[in-house]
């Protein structure tokens, strides 16, 4: 191993989130639920929703068998809610394919719906501690200063990014080492203010010291309450509020919602729709529910 090495997996032991609840006890299948988690909601959001999660759908065979309503009640609080239908999908499909084993086998990983390369990958390194490198934004962000000194562009990661990532990393360490590039990345090289002085890679860093990023004007958007994105959140609410089985009307959905979001009976009768298309809610002549 490096000194370089040894200084990262040093600093993980010391500074890292090894206690995060996916890394304390691990398993494929708590590697998955934290990935899907993890994918659009803060690690703080994450960690009590996920402990709950575990608890209620212990393996694969306990989520592949629970309704799509009751993943979604359990789903509540992460937002993103079209993550826990393609969740519960993954686990059908391992249950029905693998016999309820989650494979380890790269293509066999691919093959499985809503697993594209960078979970693959996530899954290898920390669910099967499989020399594997998960490109996330902070660890690409990490690698292209120390190895091309210089800032990621947007897009998936280069090929060169992508072999520098399997070259550095020790083997047999994948799970130690991806988690403490993605703990660096997120505490100490971070996008706007990299904090090189204290970094345990800055002796071997191509690009430090890295200056902080000047600060762009804020862009003006709609507040998030306006968006659709809140608007359907707010619907699967008020149905998650339903005993599992029970309907609301479309007219008393909207009555329920008025306080809250500014919608006519028609755009609410429109979200509805698209939530049906994603798999998220079920609509019977003018009555709406959560899947069972």
């Amino acid at each position: 191993m490096t000194p370089m090495q040894r200084h990262l997996l040093r600093w993980y032991r010391r500074h890292g989130r090894a206690n995060l609840p996916w890394r304390r006890v691990r398993s494929p299948y708590r590697t998955v639920v934290s990935e899907s988690m993890l994918a659009q909601t803060q690690v703080e959001r994450v960690i009590p929703k996920f402990e709950s999660f575990v608890e209620r759908f212990a393996g694969f065979p306990a989520l592949a068998a629970a309704s799509a309503g009751d993943v979604l009640r359990e789903w509540r609080g992460l937002g993103y809610n079209a993550r826990a239908p393609r969740l519960r999908r993954l686990a059908r499909a391992v249950v029905e394919n693998h016999a309820g084993v989650l494979p380890n086998d790269r293509d066999a990983l691919l093959a499985l719906p809503g697993i594209g390369p960078y979970t693959a990958a996530a899954i290898r390194a920390f669910g099967f501690d499989l020399d594997d490198a998960p490109l996330d934004t902070n660890v690409s962000r990490v690698l292209g200063r120390l190895v091309l000194g210089a800032e990621r562009r947007a897009g998936p990661p280069s090929p060169m990014l992508a072999e520098a990532a399997r070259t550095l990393m020790p083997r047999g360490h994948a799970h130690d080492w991806n988690s403490a590039l993605m703990d660096l990345g997120a505490t100490t090289c971070t996008a706007r203010a990299p904090k090189c002085l204290i970094c345990p890679l800055a002796p071997d860093c191509a690009a430090a010291p890295v200056a902080a990023a000047q600060s762009r004007p804020k862009s003006e958007s709609i507040p998030f309450e306006k968006t659709s994105r809140y608007a359907r959140g707010r619907i699967v609410d008020r149905l998650r509020e339903l005993p599992a089985g029970r309907h609301i009307s479309l007219l008393d959905l909207h009555g329920d919602l008025a306080p809250t979001i500014e919608r006519s009976l028609d755009e609410v009768r429109g979200l509805v729709q698209a939530l049906v298309r994603d798999g998220l809610v079920t609509c019977t002549g003018e009555s709406v529910a959560l899947p069972e």
